[in-house]
């Protein structure tokens, strides 16, 4: 069957991938007894290694963690309405922990380990969570923020005296030999795990996620597959990592350090990586790298990406130095799950086409479907009942209508050969004489420079002519282009007058991002309001 096969209904103008059916019948089977099924299948198996400490992790081994965090959480009473919160690095006991959690059938709140005090009273106070893995690093905010209901707390690494750690729960008993998951009480759309939104223009909502969109079959990774992603668990690509991971008995590199090319390079020497998923940031660093050769990444098979927008000349260098890798760059969001996957760099502007099991439509502002190069809402729905942000009805009936679609904020359109392409997310709409741009566009043109590594374009409000475009350009280092030089390229390439940067160029350090390297676009503008009252620059009004 041809995953990537598209129909299109062109009277209701409607795309729909194709139509399978999964392997597992999630209906009966939670995602625990899933994963605990395939840890049994090969317990020697070596599936986690933690490059920071050299700690290895078997399947057995995992598996008996997981069994003795489980036991502990029924212990506590606690089932499938309660919460255990999470705050955590990659670490040894991070991926045993999720796994009691899916073993006991008990949702997880996942939220950024270097949250500050604020960030993390805000997430959990939505949740409550009867109990906590955080690290020892961040136990102080973590108490700090969670005073008012005061869950247990339990460090996972960095161990402090006297506060309770993993350790704790981890002195093995007789009856583990025995245990058997704990089944789904609610069948396959009972919440499992709990995610934030990403944030950029508010406050993060908690995005409840189903055990039928959590164990998903992987047809990049087998046993033989070497597997990296720096993402923490608050992110979603951090979750299907560790999922991915369990389910296929790959041998899974986490880290607590910070993603580098440098240290990306000595992992590839060290491990023999043979598939990455990485962020749009760390392709575009990795190509920018003269440590990043052919010869060096030469056992990489795979590289997948996602979570924001990426030129197609940074990709294009990136398959240059890996000729034969595939790249798979996708498009989709945490409430939703994956949308559309890009298989090479056959359409390198392009998010790729609608994954199996998925339906999609263009809206105009009215909520009429459109057809083929026309730019509207991208709105989408799956077999499957999303259970919406937690506590926040409001916000659900938003995004999700009374027949299941969900309107994802992104303005795009879908070609002729059902092919997806983003455009921009609608809130950043701007206007200019009465004109509708979008600042995505005019940085895509701004990253064609190869003197550029970075570039968020904003809009600064005036009475007379509407939104000015500007931008933040972070420059290649040594590289010599001028602001008038990138204010030139793009008349030059975007010949229509509401697309020219007249609010000129300002050159920063790097943009402000989010903890998953999102652009915060509101931060942004910020900077660069303050920009133009303390420096001087001379532009045109067309």
């Amino acid at each position: 069957m041809d995953l990537f096969k598209v129909n299109y209904d062109e009277r209701e103008k409607i795309w729909s991938g194709s139509k399978i059916v999964p392997l597992h019948n999630i209906e009966h089977h939670s995602p625990g007894r899933i994963l605990f099924s395939q840890m049994k299948m090969r317990p020697s198996k070596v599936i986690q290694i933690d490059d920071f400490d050299g700690k290895t992790l078997t399947n057995q081994e995992m598996l008996n963690f997981s069994i003795r965090i489980a036991r502990h959480l029924k212990k506590m009473g606690m089932g499938h309405d309660d919460i255990v919160g999470m705050a955590a690095q990659n670490t040894t006991y991070l991926a045993p922990a999720v796994l009691g959690c899916f073993l006991n059938c008990t949702p997880f709140h996942a939220i950024h380990p270097n949250f500050k005090e604020a960030a993390a009273k805000h997430c959990f106070g939505i949740t409550k969570p009867s109990i906590i893995f955080c690290d020892g690093t961040n136990y102080e905010v973590i108490k700090n923020a969670t005073i008012h209901f005061k869950p247990a707390i339990y460090t996972l690494s960095d161990h402090i005296e006297g506060v309770p750690s993993v350790l704790d729960l981890l002195e093995p008993t007789e009856m583990e030999l025995f245990f058997q998951p704990e089944p789904l009480t609610l069948g396959a759309d009972q919440t499992v795990a709990i995610l934030c939104s990403s944030g950029t223009t508010g406050l993060p909502k908690a995005v409840t996620l189903s055990a039928r969109t959590i164990v998903l079959e992987t047809f990049l990774l087998n046993g033989e597959s070497v597997y990296y992603s720096p993402s923490c668990l608050d992110w979603v690509s951090g979750l299907i990592s560790l999922v991915m991971n369990i389910y296929s008995s790959c041998t899974r590199i986490i880290s607590r350090k910070t993603f580098t090319s440098e240290y990306f390079m000595e992992l590839m020497e060290k491990y023999g990586i043979t598939c990455a998923m990485l962020s749009p940031m760390h392709i575009s660093a990795l190509t920018l790298s003269p440590q990043c050769t052919t010869e060096k990444m030469s056992t990489l098979q795979c590289v997948t990406s996602g979570g924001a927008g990426i030129s197609a000349q940074t990709l294009t260098k990136f398959q240059s130095i890996v000729p034969k890798c595939m790249i798979c760059f996708g498009y989709g969001c945490t409430e939703f799950g994956g949308i559309a996957s890009n298989i090479g760099l056959g359409r390198a502007n392009s998010v790729g086409k609608v994954l199996f099991n998925v339906k999609l439509r263009i809206v105009d502002d009215d909520g009429k479907n459109l057809g083929p190069h026309k730019v509207g809402e991208v709105v989408v729905q799956a077999p499957f009942k999303w259970g919406g942000y937690y506590s926040n009805p409001m916000e659900t009936q938003r995004v999700l209508d009374s027949k299941g679609w969900y309107y994802t904020g992104d303005l795009g359109y879908m070609d002729e050969e059902h092919f997806l392409y983003i455009v921009d997310r609608k809130k950043d709409i701007l206007k200019y004489r009465s004109l509708h741009f979008w600042p995505g566009e005019i940085e895509n043109v701004v990253l064609e420079l190869k003197e550029v590594v970075d570039c968020c374009v904003v809009g600064i409000f005036d009475e007379r002519f509407g939104d000015l475009a500007g931008a933040l350009v972070v420059k290649r280092k040594d590289a010599a282009i001028t602001a008038q030089q990138i204010v030139n390229y793009v008349k030059e390439r975007l010949v229509e007058p509401e697309k020219q940067l007249h609010n000129g160029v300002y050159f920063i350090q790097e943009l402000p991002r989010n903890n998953n390297g999102k652009v915060l676009r509101p931060e942004a503008k910020e900077i660069f309001r303050n920009l133009m009252q303390t420096s001087s620059i001379d532009y045109v009004l067309l």
